[in-house]
């Protein structure tokens, strides 16, 4: 609500962007597996046909084994992997990160203070040039996707 105001305030322009499978982009880093079974199984091999030679059959329903690259919603550490590429990808934009919120982070475009508040993949950004907006979510999603 502050970070609203402030945009009031300013005249700031505003722009909202969502990072899709936002999660999807962090890889993971334990060894995790995932235990699908039933329908699960038959939908994942009809997006993937190679999952057909590696389903198995217990208890009397197909159950798929698959280890984990990337991130997943359920998943405990995702949350936390998600955030430390979010904000590092932020940081490499040349943004510092609020010391006393951690979802906010400012950067000096032309002059004047450009921030970026966000819950999870749901971004606000804001800056009183409406270009600096429209380029700051266009930089931001490409860095995501390069990253390693």
């Amino acid at each position: 609500m502050l970070s609203l105001m402030i945009d009031a305030k300013e005249g700031r322009d505003v722009g909202t962007a969502d990072v899709k499978g936002a999660y999807l982009h962090a890889d993971i880093k334990d060894f995790v597996i995932l235990k699908l079974v039933g329908e699960a199984v038959d939908i994942m091999c009809q997006v993937n046909p190679k999952y057909k030679k590696f389903f198995v059959v217990e208890h009397g329903k197909k159950v798929l084994y698959l280890q984990l690259l990337k991130a997943l919603y359920g998943c405990v550490q995702s949350a936390l992997l998600w955030y430390e590429l979010f904000t590092g990808t932020l940081v490499d934009m040349g943004f510092k990160l609020n010391p006393y919120d951690p979802c906010v982070a400012n950067s000096q475009v032309r002059g004047k203070q450009c921030t970026v508040a966000w819950y999870v993949n749901d971004n606000k950004i804001s800056h009183v040039d409406a270009t600096v907006v429209t380029d700051a979510i266009e930089k931001l999603k490409p860095s995501l996707e390069k990253r390693p």
